[in-house]
């Protein structure tokens, strides 16, 4: 760890140091604070530039992610519950200097009296019965914690960090547990919640998929490529769709030249900057949204045309386009179409026009044509410099919290580019 931020040094200009102990971790904070990993990783792109190897003045630029596991536990409600209520009687132990075990006596707290929770609960977890009840009496436990705070600690609980702690512990009942519909107290949700914190080590971290066979705890990481170098990364919650970075990686992409085409997988292009960049007039390459019907006809069998704003239909039928963008044929004309069992099951078709549909039929378009599929392998450039990035900085989170390991990936991006420019 100690080598690496010396060829972090190195790149910047700086002299050479050993890390004294905490001065590491201080020095990756005034990092993030100055946006410094950022510059580190432009840094590599203007030596590289030095070398004459690269041509800058039309940009080809990608886009991709990769899932990083985070460096917190993942927990489920009962131990997210238990370490929260852990947490609140340790921190307010400190704020009031009062013995934890006292706390524990007088608020009466068994499912802190354990090693673990669920040893302390002590539940037959195969019976639906005995879960329940353990459940509620560990809500009547942090309603019981609560109170003790009120009346113990009232003015310390308005302040850092036991207004932080008492927050996670709401949090964490809050997004977890509902009201029993059959009565008797409250219950585990059904399903999870859209935003679930999942880890107290780690409160950024969160559930996501990479595919629908892969989930992911953690994050996800995405870079920028032009000459097979790293423009610029983002690291974001694994829950966030990818078109979420998008504006930032492709704003830091400006900055090294005029971005003339732009490789992006489908997820991206919900992306309000890939649709502004299409109406400048740079060039998209990716795969369109596949549209499905139940076997039905799709959205691809119906001839768009948005400068007379109409729509055609297979049977030669047009309709025009109204404010709503939903164009929508008449019940008279599908009744006594002979395509109408292939068409819909309803009285009559519409077809939904997407507030990118330009660029979405033109990708349509070129999918059909082999050059069209030519350029969309091009994109595999990205995918193995991406390759490269996660053997550098590996598979699970080096650090707690989105910004630290989006330092992280600057620093792996760095490393890669210099790789790439030395040879």
């Amino acid at each position: 760890n100690d080598r690496r931020w010396q060829l972090v040094l190195s790149c910047l200009g700086c002299e050479r140091a050993p890390f004294g102990q905490g001065s590491l971790v201080r020095f990756r904070m005034r990092m993030i604070a100055n946006n410094l990993d950022k510059r580190l990783v432009a840094r590599t792109v203007e030596i590289a530039k030095k070398s004459g190897g690269f041509g800058w003045q039309k940009l080809r630029v990608a886009l991709d992610s990769a899932p990083l596991a985070g460096a917190g536990r993942v927990e489920d409600t009962w131990n997210l519950i238990g370490r929260a209520m852990a947490k609140v009687v340790a921190t307010v132990s400190a704020a009031v200097d009062v013995d934890e075990a006292t706390i524990i006596s007088e608020a009466k707290l068994t499912a802190l009296t354990a090693d673990s929770l669920k040893a302390a609960l002590d539940l037959d977890w195969d019976d639906d019965e005995s879960q329940r009840i353990g459940l509620n009496k560990l809500l009547d436990e942090v309603t019981s914690l609560e109170t003790w705070v009120r009346r113990r600690a009232k003015g310390e609980s308005s302040k850092e960090p036991l207004k932080g702690a008492l927050e996670q512990l709401r949090l964490g009942v809050g997004q977890d547990i509902e009201p029993d519909p059959d009565g008797g107290g409250s219950r585990i949700t059904e399903g999870t919640a859209k935003d679930r914190v999942i880890s107290l080590g780690d409160p950024e971290m969160r559930h996501g998929r990479k595919s629908r066979s892969k989930r992911i705890d953690g994050y996800k990481r995405h870079i920028v490529v032009s000459n097979r170098l790293v423009l610029a990364t983002a690291v974001e919650p694994a829950n966030a769709p990818e078109h979420v970075a998008a504006e930032r990686l492709l704003t830091a992409a400006k900055q090294h030249g005029e971005v003339a085409v732009v490789d992006v997988d489908r997820g991206y292009l919900a992306s309000p900057a890939i649709e502004a960049l299409h109406r400048a007039g740079v060039t998209i390459h990716s795969r369109a949204w596949q549209p499905t019907n139940n076997g039905l006809f799709t959205k691809e069998k119906f001839e768009i045309d948005l400068d007379t704003n109409t729509v055609r239909c297979p049977n030669g039928v047009t309709t025009t386009i109204p404010p709503s963008r939903q164009a929508r044929f008449s019940a008279d004309d599908c009744v006594a179409c002979v395509l109408k069992s292939k068409c819909t099951s309803s009285a009559c078709r519409s077809v939904t026009i997407h507030e990118s549909e330009a660029l979405l039929i033109q990708l349509r378009r070129r999918r059909r044509t082999p050059e069209g599929r030519r350029e969309l392998r091009k994109r595999g450039v990205v995918e193995h410099t991406l390759a490269r990035i996660v053997a550098i900085q590996g598979t699970r989170a080096r650090y707690r919290g989105r910004r630290k390991n989006e330092l992280d990936l600057n620093r792996a991006a760095a490393i890669a580019n210099l790789m790439v420019a030395s040879r």
